[in-house]
């Protein structure tokens, strides 16, 4: 009795199998009504009890292919006809992004080794030469659909346009280009208006090896890791991909920006100092990282060194007019410092401390006034309370009632 209940167990476990596997003719058989097939097939594509996923997959591709076929044999007939037929476009572009998942999805079932572990593709051939000819319908799909602000369909439709690229089932048949690179940044920018970031920085991050497509894919990167910066460790993550990346091409300014932006939040005012300090040692004719070590330093009071790092970047750009000012404002703050401490409790300085705090004034005035030709309106710098401070310091009445009214006027 036992015996014939694991028989009739095994009985029907078999013709489950069967059944599900059976699903698979029953589709293809359905194909010229690729939506009923679709049906049909669908439940053995994840179900435990179908033998053959390889087969499933594969038909589950000729199928989806077909709402592209009909769709494009509709196509060519109205171009002869008066009244023309209506296309399924959606059917068409769902079709044919479908149609290269699932032969996707084939392959890796179709390259598994057999029982004598041996591989024998049975459907690599077919599903590569139907669907390698219609590649840059993908194209066309994303276009369609980042047309209609369906960002993640239209990362669905770049994204496998890129995704061919590296798929086994076409290996050594497609080229990177420029149209690869180009298709990659879009479907970096699909992916981040559908905060998808993750898929955003992959595409991005392909797109940075193609100098049109560059400028953009870093900041795509940049961005939508500030977007996924919710917790210590993700911020962590972004400064680390930020180096990453300037590391393979310290000359992107976009990086370096993003990277002192990152370091100028607070309470890592210390840690820019030390990431500076030792990015110039690497670089050090790159005029904004020694404005940027200059910044840090200021804002811990470390005047002198802030002085000697904007002179620096001065040196390499005598036109940094940002950086003259800084000078000129490290100098004020040195020289209000300097009258504080020397001044002590008696709150007056000697004559000879007065004289070392006048120096001070007068070289930030010789900046400020700099600036001030340059930049008469202020358009870049503004300037005028800084100098307005050199001027009281030193006493210089006339002057002081002149930025007075500058001041009054705004």
């Amino acid at each position: 009795m036992k015996k014939f209940m694991m028989m009739a167990v095994a009985l029907v476990s078999a013709a489950t199998a069967f059944g599900q596997d059976n699903l698979v003719k029953q589709a293809l058989k359905s194909k010229s009504n690729p939506a009923e097939a679709v049906k049909i097939l669908t439940p053995a594509l994840t179900s435990s009890e179908t033998v053959d996923k390889a087969a499933a997959w594969g038909a589950m591709s000729e199928i989806q292919y077909q709402f592209y076929s009909i769709a494009y044999d509709q196509m060519v007939q109205n171009q002869f006809k008066t009244e023309k037929s209506p296309i399924d476009t959606v059917g068409m572009y769902n079709g044919i992004i479908e149609a290269f998942k699932a032969a996707f999805k084939c392959d890796e079932y179709d390259m598994q080794p057999n029982e004598k572990g041996k591989v024998k593709p049975r459907y690599r051939s077919k599903n590569k030469s139907r669907l390698l000819p219609v590649r840059n319908t993908l194209i066309d799909a994303g276009s369609y659909y980042y047309g209609l602000k369906k960002y993640d369909v239209a990362v669905s439709a770049w994204g496998t346009f890129i995704d061919c690229a590296e798929a086994p089932l076409f290996e050594g048949e497609i080229k990177k280009d420029s149209t690869y690179y180009l298709i990659a940044d879009y479907a970096a920018l699909a992916a981040y208006f559908s905060k998808n970031y993750e898929q955003a920085t992959k595409y991005a991050t392909i797109a940075l090896d193609d100098q049109k497509t560059k400028a953009e894919a870093l900041n795509i990167i940049v961005s939508s890791m500030k977007e996924t910066c919710k917790s210590k460790e993700d911020s962590v993550a972004y400064f680390n991909k930020l180096n990453e990346i300037r590391a393979k091409d310290p000359n992107e300014q976009s990086v370096l920006f993003a990277i002192n932006e990152y370091l100028s939040q607070p309470g890592r005012i210390a840690d820019k100092e030390a990431w500076c300090a030792e990015e110039v040692k690497k670089y050090p004719n790159d005029k904004m990282l020694w404005a940027f070590l200059g910044e840090s330093q200021m804002n811990q009071q470390k005047y002198d060194e802030a002085v000697t790092s904007f002179k620096k970047s001065l040196s390499i750009d005598p036109s940094f007019m940002e950086v003259e000012y800084n000078v000129g404002a490290s100098l004020v703050l040195k020289a209000t410092a300097m009258k504080d401490q020397l001044s002590g409790a008696t709150g007056r300085l000697s004559p000879a401390d007065a004289e070392k705090v006048k120096a001070v004034y007068l070289e930030a005035k010789t900046h400020l006034e700099n600036v001030k030709n340059v930049d008469p309106d202020r358009k870049k710098v503004n300037w005028a309370y800084t100098l307005y401070q050199v001027y009281y310091g030193l006493g210089d009445a006339d002057k002081v009632a002149e930025m007075e009214k500058l001041l009054g006027g705004n």
